[in-house]
């Protein structure tokens, strides 16, 4: 298997976690009405490290050398 391309899974990977995180940590306590300023502002951190590594990732997965 091609390192390049396992790295940029790997990236992927990491999208669908930040999305995964987005809903089930922010919008799903929106909606509920249980919303917490001080929870949110640390998700929606985590948040933009995740989405940062995952585009990292498919970035240098998804280079050609050649």
């Amino acid at each position: 298997m091609n390192i390049k391309k396992a790295v940029e899974e790997t990236g992927k990977h990491f999208l669908n976690v930040a999305v995964a995180l987005i809903i089930f940590a922010i919008l799903q306590p929106i909606i509920k009405g249980e919303f917490n300023l001080k929870t949110g502002i640390i998700f929606v951190t985590a948040y933009i490290v995740i989405l940062l590594i995952g585009n990292l990732f498919i970035a240098f997965g998804g280079k050609d050398d050649g």
